[in-house]
């Protein structure tokens, strides 16, 4: 979230853990709260507290990976995900927009939603995560169409950028390797882990590179509907788009272990 005081911005930095927000420099153009984007209660204490700052931008960047093959994710395990991937956004989105609105001049509001290149093509044994990044991006698109000539929306989606999200991944597991004991994909999300590990090590960008991503579609006067960050979103995006069907989905299962 951001308050801008005439050029410079102050920032409004959330987390579910207080701790999390612990390495952030002090100063007085940067508040921290907590907020659990799952809790209606939560994002209504941090919007409230947010009552007296000039808001007028959003980023919602809340969201984990829930992995594993599909016919082993329990239903309870797709609805977590969708709770913090896209229901969490939405009821963010709601309770800030009235802010952004009264705070905002023409021109200066903005609503950031980062989804991911998985809301736009999607990978084996991510089906929960790849799901949820695809609603975000009907979120974003819906949004956009109604309000985009008030408030712009822009859609960030990364590749591979170095963060703790893949140590999340395995784990929001659970007990899922007892799960797929005896089964072929016991070998598989074992090569899965290891794909995902080697991927981000060679691809990986920086989150300052995808922070400075996001400020321009914070501080651009026209911003760009979609903004993808990293060589690798483009090229997948542009394979999907390019390759025959069956093709692509070959190289995918061949990728991951699947054929």
């Amino acid at each position: 979230m951001g308050a801008c005081r005439d050029v410079a911005w102050s920032v409004v930095a959330t987390a579910r853990h207080p701790a999390d927000l612990a390495d952030l420099p002090d100063g007085g153009d940067l508040r921290c709260l907590t907020l659990d984007v799952t809790s209606l209660e939560s994002i209504n204490r941090a919007a409230m507290a947010c009552s007296d700052l000039r808001i007028v931008a959003l980023i919602n960047n809340a969201g984990y990976g829930q992995m594993g093959p599909l016919e082993f994710v329990r239903p309870e395990e797709l609805r977590a995900q969708f709770e913090t991937n896209v229901v969490g956004l939405h009821a963010v989105t709601n309770a800030f927009l009235p802010l952004i609105r009264k705070n905002a001049l023409k021109g200066e509001g903005r609503i950031v939603h980062v989804a991911s290149m998985l809301g736009r093509l999607s990978i084996p044994l991510a089906g929960p995560y790849n799901a949820s990044k695809h609603a975000v991006v009907a979120l974003a698109e819906t949004l956009r169409l109604e309000i985009g000539d008030e408030i712009p929306v822009v859609l960030v989606e990364p590749g591979a950028v170095a963060s703790s999200f893949r140590t999340t991944i395995t784990n929001a597991w659970g007990d899922l390797p007892d799960r797929i004991k005896g089964t072929r994909y016991e070998k598989i999300l074992s090569g899965f882990v290891r794909t995902r590990e080697a991927q981000a090590k060679q691809f990986a960008g920086s989150p300052e590179q995808a922070a400075r991503c996001i400020l321009k579609a914070l501080t651009r006067k026209h911003p760009p509907r979609r903004i993808l960050i990293r060589p690798e979103a483009r090229l997948a995006g542009w394979a999907k788009a390019m390759l025959p069907s069956a093709v692509w989905e070959w190289l995918l299962r061949r990728n991951y272990g699947l054929n």
